[in-house]
């Protein structure tokens, strides 16, 4: 999706795949490491004491919540990782689509656990939208994914099983309707001129996500590659991570 297309239709980790095929090997450095399987929480699982679908909600508010100049969505490299990452569970970003393959590296303190999404789709009603369309039916209609996913996520040399089973539609951990508050300077590069307020609500969200358990200290990559949710819409994510003490 086009970055002026994104007032209301917020795919916010999709971006165009490039020559890497969804069964391409993760490639995994040989100093990385590696020697145990990491452990990743079940999609019916309450990890840090919330379901996938709240903790999908909250990284929408984290994501959209940031100011464009430091927003991790369109960060290239990862400097901007540690923005509003607070308590026990560290966020991880995927990009635009249209940018080509997105490499960031990233130094995260050990302890904390990572979640992500592995392609997503939202939705966001104004205030001032007609009351047929600031309903629980329609935003969650905007928001669903409608077309079938292909995934492949390696951690270090492990390959996630079953990445589809991580959902946050009625088949998975149903998110809850939220509302979204965006900063001024946000990613839309509006203001309350055209939205008021600067609120989206209701608003709704349904993608894939993996919440992983704290890794140990070390090195570390990630790599997601993705395509489906919606048209067009995929990805390929790699992170470079450096777990401290």
């Amino acid at each position: 999706m086009e970055r002026k297309a994104l007032h209301r239709f917020l795919v916010l980790t999709v971006l165009a795949m490039a020559l890497v095929g969804l069964n391409a090997p993760p490639a995994v450095a040989g100093d990385y490491d590696h020697d145990s399987r990491p452990l990743i929480a079940p999609i019916w699982t309450e990890p840090e004491g919330q379901t996938y679908g709240r903790w999908a909600v909250e990284w929408m508010q984290w994501a959209q919540g940031t100011p464009a100049a430091t927003n991790p969505i369109s960060d290239l490299t990862g400097e901007s990782c540690s923005q509003r990452q607070v308590g026990d569970v560290w966020f991880l970003a995927g990009s635009w689509y249209g940018a080509g393959q997105v490499e960031r590296t990233c130094e995260i303190p050990a302890g904390k656990s990572l979640f992500f999404p592995l392609i997503n789709n939202g939705y966001g009603a104004y205030l001032n939208d007609p009351p047929d369309t600031r309903t629980e039916e329609f935003v969650r209609a905007q928001a669903a994914c409608t077309v079938p996913a292909e995934i492949s996520v390696w951690i270090d040399d492990f390959k996630v099983p079953r990445p589809l089973q991580y959902f946050t539609g009625q088949s998975g951990s149903l998110s809850p309707l939220f509302n979204l508050q965006l900063p001024p300077g946000n990613l839309f590069s509006d203001d309350t001129t055209v939205i008021p307020e600067l609120l989206l609500s209701p608003s709704a969200e349904q993608g894939y996500y993996l919440f992983v358990q704290p890794l140990h200290p070390g090195r570390h990559r990630i790599r997601w590659v993705a395509t489906g949710c919606k048209p067009n819409a995929s990805q390929d994510i790699i992170w470079h991570l450096t777990v401290v003490h």
